[in-house]
């Protein structure tokens, strides 16, 4: 499916560039000061960090054509270190870009109507789904939601930031009730969309689950109830406090009862202005590719495989999603350079990508044996797919103000750590998550292991967390700490202490179940 922009949404977005523009331009003549230059950019993606700017482009739910792939890459090629940086919120990051060519950047971008309007700062800045194709495909709901909050003046100034999920599927990947407001499409007994909302989710300092606060909505309101839920977000929000502002901190303060109030009350004092969606709405803007389908079965030789068979036993989920692994050796989780995107670009130009938040791509492709012929030509770590290797790593104190240690150096001494493959696929599926700061950038809160980043008086200190798990959106719930913090020297000691039980002991084929069952009384 492939959104057709119009000639009014170029225009848009020509007009904010514009204003960038001259705002720049004020900025380097001298009118505008740091801090107030600061609240303008970052209504553009644009972040400050320890040693330059890092710009942040907004992907709609991940989903990125291999052109617009491969115009990143050149971009980065030309205006940063030759990469480019895939994000746990399925967006993309120059971490090395000189921001007196941000204007240049963000007119290239154009060309495919790609742009970085409210990838940070205070507003909506994102929305991350995951669909089958046995259901319907929710990406229409999504550009709607997109096209409403976006550029709407009276959501560009929220309390604090807000994240919207979207699901269509019980295996849960985009962790799905940790977002501020969660939408699930469902299909009742007479095969009508109904939705469900959640809200109130959310990492960092206080760690917290969604609840369903609307159940079985007909999908005509979605756009209702989303409105007047971040216009009650918006009035009633905390500002005097960063650390309290976000919704789920609402939430646990008033009842979700008298929240339920005010969505009806603001339903009264608005009813003029209540919009409901229809189908025609949908079509208009949209239309549906073909769900292509090819056999792999081209020979009996193939499908008795062994390599073959352990790929797609590892890197192929619900029929058609073939997980294209990017974490190499002595490199940052996510970082895709432009050679990678050059070699998917000659054997993926008819396929659309989805950025996972494992920082990994998605390809959506019934050619199971063209995919792995050609990804184990160029590509290294094909099998290293949720593999204690391929781990979620923000980028720490390398790049980022607001982290206390390197979190790039634990996912670099893990890689080199667990080198035998046996060992690696004895602990077979686990999910480990590492972040430098308590913001949870890496996603450590909901891992089945993950390390978070401390500072203690001037050293760099870490935190080992166990038992987190999200990978059924009914039963989600969040790891606990396993230790007091400790220096980096510690860290090989702490991880063979973990696995060390669990690779003598081959009864569990889960790392999740040896923890729940025997983990707290063995270790």
């Amino acid at each position: 499916m492939w959104m057709r922009y119009g000639f009014y949404f170029k225009l848009i977005l020509l007009n904010y560039i514009n204003i960038f523009n001259k705002n720049l331009i004020n900025y380097f003549s001298g009118r505008y000061n740091e801090n107030e230059f600061k609240s303008f950019r970052l209504k553009y993606g644009i972040y400050r960090q320890l040693n330059s700017y890092m710009i942040r482009f907004s992907i709609l739910c991940g989903k990125i054509n291999i052109k617009q792939l491969l115009l990143f890459s050149y971009v980065s090629l030309k205006y940063d270190k030759y990469y480019l940086h895939l994000t746990t919120r399925t967006n993309i990051q120059l971490n090395w870009f000189n921001i007196f060519y941000s204007f240049e950047i963000l007119k290239k971008i154009l060309y495919f109507f790609l742009n970085s309007i409210q990838s940070s700062g205070n507003c909506v800045r994102n929305i991350t789904y995951y669909y089958i194709y046995k259901n319907f495909n929710p990406y229409p709901f999504c550009e709607i939601l997109r096209q409403w909050f976006v550029c709407n003046s009276e959501f560009l100034f929220l309390p604090r930031k807000f994240k919207i999920s979207v699901l269509n599927y019980k295996k849960d990947i985009i962790a799905f009730k940790e977002h501020d407001l969660g939408i699930y499409f469902k299909k009742n007994n007479l095969n009508n969309i109904k939705i469900n909302i959640s809200a109130g989710g959310g990492l960092g300092r206080t760690p917290t689950v969604g609840l369903y606060i609307l159940k079985n909505i007909n999908w005509k309101n979605l756009l209702n109830y989303c409105d007047k839920i971040l216009r009650i977000y918006n009035i009633y929000g905390f500002r005097n406090n960063i650390y309290k502002s976000r919704l789920k901190i609402l939430l646990k303060l008033i009842d979700v009862s008298k929240f339920l109030n005010f969505i009806n009350k603001e339903f009264n004092y608005s009813i003029n202005k209540i919009f409901f969606l229809n189908e025609k709405e949908l079509n208009s803007f949209f239309k549906y590719e073909n769900n292509l389908k090819f056999s792999f079965f081209k020979k009996n030789l193939i499908y008795f495989n062994f390599f073959f068979l352990n790929w797609i036993k590892f890197n192929i989920f619900n029929y058609n999603n073939i997980i294209l692994p990017l974490k190499m050796l002595n490199k940052p989780s996510g970082d895709l350079n432009y050679i990678q995107c050059k070699i998917l670009y000659y054997f993926s130009n008819d396929f659309f990508l989805h950025i996972s938040v494992k920082q990994n791509l998605i390809l959506k492709c019934y050619k199971y044996f063209f995919c792995y012929i050609k990804l184990k030509k160029y590509f290294i770590n094909i099998y290293n797919s949720n593999l204690i290797t391929d781990n979620i790593c923000c980028p720490g104190k390398d790049y980022c103000v607001l982290a206390n240690s390197k979190s790039i150096l634990i996912s670099n001494l893990i890689k080199n750590i667990f080198i035998n493959m046996n060992d690696i696929f004895k602990i077979n599926k686990i999910y480990l998550n590492i972040s430098g700061c308590i913001n949870s950038c890496g996603h450590h809160h909901i891992s089945n292991v993950g390390f978070l980043g401390l500072n203690k008086g001037g050293f760099e200190n870490y935190q080992v967390y166990i038992g987190g798990n999200y990978d059924n959106f009914k039963s989600s719930y969040f790891s606990k700490s396993f230790s007091k913090s400790f220096s980096y020297f510690k860290l090989s000691y702490y991880l063979i202490k973990i696995f060390k039980k669990f690779l003598l002991n081959n009864k569990y084929y889960n790392f999740l179940n040896f923890y729940n069952r025997l983990f707290i009384n063995q270790i």
